[in-house]
């Protein structure tokens, strides 16, 4: 693959990265599985380090977004290049395993310690990644396994993934099939696991929010039933002494109410116009009476003069005998249906959030809210000189959307990065006061619900990891006892290829357990065993034609010895000489052939020697062709020699060329120039003849040089001859280190080229 293509490839995989990025499933709440690993892994064993490594940059860059850091876009970037190094020798699987063994406490300490996250979440992030990265891996390795995954990718592969063993394959697909279901298993397991720590989260905080609403609720009845009976105490001593209490006598009792009441710290008794008669502590805050000012435009003044009923106000900013938030009992001070003043109890809110805090746990916080949804008291927070309203606030935001009662979530930062808004999540319990509009909020951290998702997160890769080693040796163990059987047939298959007799490729009977595999391995045996019977039967017959050849020869060869003793005579004595030529030249004739069919079973039994001795070429090739050229006056010879001289055994060197010119004869039934030229080229000889007969046919040359190979030629199939002239001249070639071929000339007609080394 190119640079370009390399590039381009990685920008196409980093943007479609980036988009399935986008599009993150949930694993477990707050621990997702980003698709982009899917493509990004792959490629990088087809792109190499630094294209692996620019798509994972692309498709990684929607981390900086969510985490809100960049620790995971390098993780990501570094895993691809090193994938795309190590894939090129290894399985994306082993690749991946490798990079992570380094790559959990490489992540675990980069969270630890650069995001002050803890030890034990940033363990359950490192594990995440890892489980993000192996499950593409693990896919990827079993789909380039397939065949339609080598008929794609096979030749982009590098030269170490084009092949594996079965073993592999069979191991690979195991533990896929192994580890699909337990992740499933594994993420129901963790998902019931987080809702029943959310349900067990949702009732301990209802039931806290509900146990500190009804003591609150207690204190604030109470201070109200005190409001109520110190204003029937005045209108009864009102009635008694026909007049007013003084205020030397009001400020005694307010005094002795305070002291009596849990829940209240101050009070104070005010006329029909606001202004206070009597107060408890009696000087102010700048170290004034309270008697004599007016608190006329207090809401609570205004409500209770309005309905006549006791209330509890909201908070406000105190400025008589206490400062900062405050809130009342108030009750109506009535004589005969008109309203003369009226009562009130500051409640001890200090007292309230201490009674608050002995019922929680450890990170819970407890907030008291009145109806406009102002902290009376935050567990959390020391009191505070300012009335706070949470309208506004992301708690409060999630309070309004609230039904008032139950429980619910909410984020501190609703739009930071993904990272800092899991951290900042927040559970609440909300329950109401008897006060109308009062409300109790309880809430914790999500982070001890994330400790058991984490914890469910961590027992989901354990369990996995612990599976998967379990069970790899057995899907080992399982794989080469299927591949087994193969490997014993690839095996014998082999040896019986070498030449190897008698070889067996099954195991025993129930040995593998698998009746097709040994079907196959007892199938493979027979198969062998015919084959090597009829190998020996052809061997035989063979050897029994060869024996036959080199009988018929011999016993052939003293008769024909005779029959030109006697036809020399016969020449001498007068015979016609046309006859005894035609007597002469088949008997020559049957003493070649005779000689060929010789040379063929002294080839077959390995007995055919050479004796090289320097040799000028052309002159071997001149009067070779010459000879055979004038038995056949229908054909022009067209000689062109050059002198090449060499060490080559001549009398073979004879046959060859008595035998191509015999070919080029035979096979030009109609006659036409026979042309044989010899050359040096490159320090070899080549010889050619050529011809205009009836060429090669559909079969082409290399049948011709078969033993007893004539052609399929109908124009030829009446020519004499054995069919071993070729084959005989190739071996003869051959053993001299030589080339032959045979090839078509255009216009009709055949070319046989010889190559001999010159063999100085």
């Amino acid at each position: 693959m190119t640079g370009r293509a390399r590039i381009a490839g990685a920008l196409a995989v980093g943007v479609l990265g980036y988009g399935l990025n986008r599009l993150p499933v949930e694993v477990l709440p707050g621990m997702h599985i980003l698709l982009g690993f899917f493509i990004v892994i792959p490629a990088s064993l087809l792109l190499g380090p630094w294209a692996a490594a620019l798509a994972a940059g692309l498709a990684g860059a929607f981390t900086l977004e969510l985490w809100g850091h960049p620790w995971g876009w390098i993780t990501t970037m570094v895993e691809a290049a090193v994938l795309g190094a190590l894939t090129r020798r290894y399985w994306p699987l082993q690749a991946d395993a490798l990079f992570w063994l380094a790559g959990i406490p490489a992540v675990a300490l980069t969270y630890w310690l650069g995001l002050d996250v803890s030890l034990e979440n940033a363990l359950g992030i490192a594990l995440k990644y890892a489980l993000n990265s192996l499950l593409p891996a693990l896919l990827t390795q079993v789909a380039l396994m397939t065949p339609a995954g080598r008929a794609r990718l096979g030749p982009l592969l590098p030269a170490s993934l084009r092949s594996f063993s079965l073993t592999s394959a069979v191991g690979s697909a195991l533990v896929l099939v192994l580890a699909l279901p337990l992740l499933v298993v594994g993420v129901s397991e963790g998902r019931a696991r987080y809702a029943a720590e959310r349900q067990r989260m949702d009732s301990q905080g209802m039931f806290t929010a509900h146990l500190l609403s009804e003591t609150v609720s207690a204190e604030l009845n109470s201070t109200v039933a005190d409001t109520e009976l110190l204003a029937d105490v005045l209108r009864a001593r009102w009635e008694q002494q026909g007049a007013r209490p003084s205020p030397e006598e009001m400020e005694v009792l307010v005094k002795d109410w305070v002291r009596r009441s849990p829940s209240a710290f101050t009070g104070s008794v005010g006329d029909a116009q606001g202004q206070v008669l009597a107060s408890w502590p009696p000087l102010g805050l700048e170290g004034l009476p309270v008697a004599g000012r007016n608190f006329s435009d207090r809401e609570y003044f205004q409500e209770v003069r309005r309905t006549h009923q006791p209330l509890v106000s909201n908070l406000f900013s105190g400025r008589g005998a206490v400062s900062g938030p405050v809130a009342v009992a108030v009750s109506p001070l009535l004589r005969r249906g008109t309203f003369e003043g009226y009562t009130v109890l500051a409640f001890d809110l200090a007292r309230m959030r201490a009674l608050a805090r002995q019922q929680l746990e450890p990170g819970e916080r407890a907030l008291l809210l009145d109806p406009s949804d102002q902290v009376a008291f935050d567990t959390a927070a020391p009191p505070s000189l300012e009335v706070e309203s949470l309208r506004g606030t992301p708690l409060g935001v999630a309070l309004e959307a609230h039904p008032g009662r139950g429980s619910g979530t909410y984020e501190l930062e609703p739009k930071a990065a993904m990272m800092k808004r899991v951290q900042g999540r927040r559970h609440i319990a909300v329950a109401p006061l008897l006060q109308p509009g009062w409300r109790m909020v309880v809430e914790q951290p999500l982070s001890n619900l994330d400790r058991g998702v984490v914890s469910a997160y961590r027992a989901l890769l354990a369990t996995l990891g612990l599976a998967l080693v379990l069970t790899f040796p057995a899907t080992r163990m399982l794989a080469r006892l299927l591949s087994r059987p193969v490997a014993a047939v690839s095996q014998a298959a082999g040896r019986l290829a070498s030449g190897e007799r008698h070889v067996h490729a099954s195991i025993g009977p129930h040995l593998t357990g698998a009746m097709e595999l040994e079907q196959l391995g007892a199938a493979f045996d027979q198969m062998a065993e015919r084959l090597v019977r009829h190998l020996e039967e052809v061997e035989r017959s063979n050897q029994e034609k060869d024996a036959f050849l080199s009988i018929a020869s011999h016993e052939l060869k003293t008769p024909l010895a005779t029959l030109k003793l006697r036809l020399q005579r016969l020449r001498m004595d007068g015979v016609r000489a046309e006859s005894m030529e035609v007597l002469d030249r088949q008997v020559d004739r049957l003493a070649r052939q005779i000689n060929q069919m010789l040379d063929v079973s002294e080839l077959a039994g390995g007995k055919l020697a050479l004796t090289p001795m320097p040799l000028e070429l052309s002159a071997l090739v001149r009067r070779v062709a010459e000879a055979r050229a004038n038995s056949a006056p229908e054909h022009r010879l067209e000689l062109a020699l050059e002198p090449v001289e060499g060490c080559w055994d001549g009398t073979r060197l004879e046959q060859v060329v008595y035998n191509l010119m015999d070919n080029a004869i035979r096979y030009s039934p109609e006659g036409g120039p026979l042309e044989v030229r010899l050359r040096r080229e490159q320090g070899a000889a080549v010889l050619e003849v050529r011809d205009r007969g009836v060429g090669l046919g559909p079969g082409g040359s290399e049948e011709l040089f078969g033993r007893f190979s004539r052609g399929n030629l109908i124009s030829i199939s009446r020519v004499e001859g054995l069919g071993v002239g070729l084959y005989l001249s190739r071996e003869i070639v051959i053993r001299h280190g030589g080339t032959i071929h045979l090839a078509s000339r255009e216009g009709g007609g055949a070319v046989a080229t010889v190559r001999l080394p010159a063999n100085p």
